[in-house]
């Protein structure tokens, strides 16, 4: 099977080239449980409707692919009934236009609002996993799927920080959620993989880089780094051999039969998706007054993600895959992350490192998250990051060319 499935990678990829892409931000969090408004980026930024102007534009940079999200919440409005009409329209595109391959986001956050205690429902995995088989089944055309993106983020903010629903705290919240999430990674896997042996599976997460105030921190960076890992390392079947991660999640909460089960149906990543962002990426480690760590943000640069990107070369040995970067900024600094950026991969491939592709991400400005819960319209709530500014006139949100698209486009010819 392993052969099988690098044989379909290069058949489909060439991996001696370098592939960009770019990203439509599709978070998705639509229950509001605690009076919040519901974040749904396709809606708050108009591609419901322009879908079609959003992909000729993503198309017209010359990247070969796109990372694109399925709206589960409005394809399985109603548990058992899903609706494909709209997706239909989308999906024809990509098969009308198979120089642009898209990479199927299947659970970019949230779940459908019948789902009561979203991730935490006992039948999450098996749901997220019919889903993703009818999709599969439908579409014959697609060959690139995200189980489910950032487990990491995604059991932070509703298992540890407890922002979204289900609106768990702590690390007992956080490894609940990852357990339920990486479960349904697997099953999702396991059911488009019966439908399409040939398809290629693109797992993705946040990374982290750690840095210590002095040497004494050296223990909290190896923990935290490890917790950061937690997700690479359950799907495949590798938490009952971290001596550093093991103690913590039993600690809090996870069972030897929950160890068990994924050792049993453990999968290897056809390619490893890592997210990079140097404003959100790296952090310092310090003694907090009370002796606890604390873990602010510090600026990260290139060196810090081809320093994370050779972590996940040495650990598991798969193709690595830039599935999210960008800076949040002017359209200089955004520029200058990209430059910066690719010169560093350049530097890397001709080291010999299997580093396959970038993407930068979103493609064009996203609503803040923090929209939820602030009143602030969706104009307010813009975050400049995009290859494309977006402007409210009229009701309708404007698509603008900036020049960080131009760069994007210089990058991929001068590659």
């Amino acid at each position: 099977m392993s052969r099988q499935r690098d044989e379909a990678l290069k058949h489909k990829l060439n991996l001696e080239k370098f592939h960009f892409a770019v990203g439509i931000e599709d978070t998705f969090v639509t229950q509001t449980e605690k009076g919040e408004r519901p974040l749904d980026e396709y809606e708050l930024t108009g591609h419901y409707e322009q879908w079609e102007e959003d992909l000729n534009l993503a198309k017209s940079t010359g990247a070969s692919m796109i990372r694109y999200g399925i709206p589960w919440h409005r394809i399985e409005e109603t548990e058992g009934e899903f609706q494909w009409g709209w997706t239909d329209q989308v999906m024809n595109y990509f098969e009308r236009n198979p120089d642009f391959e898209p990479i199927i986001d299947f659970i970019h956050y949230g779940t459908p609002k019948w789902m009561k205690k979203e991730f935490l429902h006992p039948e999450f995995p098996e749901y997220a996993a019919r889903f993703a088989r009818e999709f599969f089944k439908r579409y014959k055309h697609v060959s690139f799927f995200t189980p489910l993106n950032e487990p990491y983020v995604n059991a932070e903010y509703c298992g540890w920080i407890g922002k979204w629903p289900p609106y768990r705290t702590g690390l007992k919240g956080f490894s609940e959620l990852m357990v339920q999430l990486g479960k349904g990674i697997i099953r999702i896997e396991e059911e488009v993989k019966d439908v399409r042996p040939e398809s290629i599976a693109v797992h993705v997460d946040a990374t982290k880089r750690y840095i210590p105030e002095n040497s004494s921190l050296e223990e909290d960076v190896l923990l935290n780094t490890e917790i950061s890992m937690f997700s690479w390392e359950m799907i495949q079947g590798r938490l009952g051999g971290n001596p550093v991660l093991l103690p913590l999640i039993q600690a809090h909460g996870v069972s030897d039969e929950q160890i068990k089960w994924f050792e049993q149906r453990k999968i290897t990543p056809d390619i490893i998706g890592i997210n990079y962002y140097p404003q959100f990426s790296v952090h310092d480690v310090k003694k907090g007054m009370d002796g606890q760590s604390e873990l602010p943000h510090r600026m990260g640069d290139a060196s810090d993600l081809i320093a994370i990107a050779d972590r996940f070369f040495s650990r598991y040995t798969r193709p690595v895959f830039i599935t999210e970067t960008s800076f949040r900024g002017s359209e200089n600094e955004r520029i200058q992350w990209l430059k910066s950026c690719a010169a560093a991969v350049k530097a890397a491939r001709q080291q010999g490192k299997k580093l396959i592709g970038c993407t930068w991400f979103p493609f064009y400005d996203l609503v803040d998250w923090e929209y939820r819960t602030s009143g602030k319209t969706a104009e307010e709530e813009l975050l400049p990051f995009g290859l494309y500014t977006l402007n409210q006139q009229n009701g309708k949100m404007q698509r603008v060319r900036n020049e960080v698209c131009a760069e994007f486009e210089r990058t991929m010819k001068d590659f």
